[in-house]
């Protein structure tokens, strides 16, 4: 129930943008959505409670069709349009295997390192006392370290001179056209 009632969510945000837009610049948008979600990554692990992982999951249902309507502008404002193809074909199978990819590389790291780092471990003694101790607390932890490393990258990546310059490419400014499709040429 708690999971039907928050996919409704996902519409409200659609529902948002649709509303709202994505402003002058979606690359700032997916950036500061991107804000959001590692945000939310860092947070709602913090307790072991239901409320805590319910508001998280309402703030990134929300957020996800700004990410997805960003990324869809930017494609296809900046990417040339006979390259489309290659491209939203490339971005799709990236983001395709990034999953199982990710699932191999955490799930062992996990099991071996964060779980008796938080069941039996200097963890649970250092951290434990306001953390929480256990498997679960070990999987919390892993969600809490890469929400803070996902934060830092997305507030350097704010920073870059490539978001800059895709910005510019998007909003029409100063960039020459074989800097834009050096950028996005795949």
């Amino acid at each position: 129930m708690l999971w039907g009632a928050l996919s409704s969510f996902f519409i409200l945000g659609g529902l948002a943008v649709a509303k709202t837009g994505l402003g002058k610049n979606p690359v700032r948008m997916l950036l500061l959505v991107n804000v959001g979600f590692w945000t939310v990554t860092c947070l709602f692990p913090l307790r072991s409670s239901v409320i805590l992982l319910a508001v998280g999951m309402a703030v990134y249902m929300l957020l996800i069709p700004y990410a997805e309507a960003s990324e869809q502008t930017i494609l296809q404002r900046v990417v040339p349009y006979h390259r489309q193809g290659r491209v939203f074909g490339f971005a799709q199978s990236v983001e395709m295997a990034a999953s199982p990819l990710t699932a191999f590389l955490i799930g062992p790291i996990t099991q071996l390192i964060f779980i008796p780092f938080m069941t039996t471990g200097a963890g649970a003694d250092q951290i434990g006392g306001w953390f929480g101790t256990g498997p679960d607390r070990g999987i919390a932890l892993v969600f809490v370290l890469l929400g803070v490393i996902g934060l830092i990258v997305t507030i350097l990546a704010l920073a870059s001179r490539p978001y800059r310059q895709l910005s510019d490419a998007y909003t029409g400014t100063s960039v020459p056209a074989e800097q834009v499709n050096e950028a996005v040429d795949v």
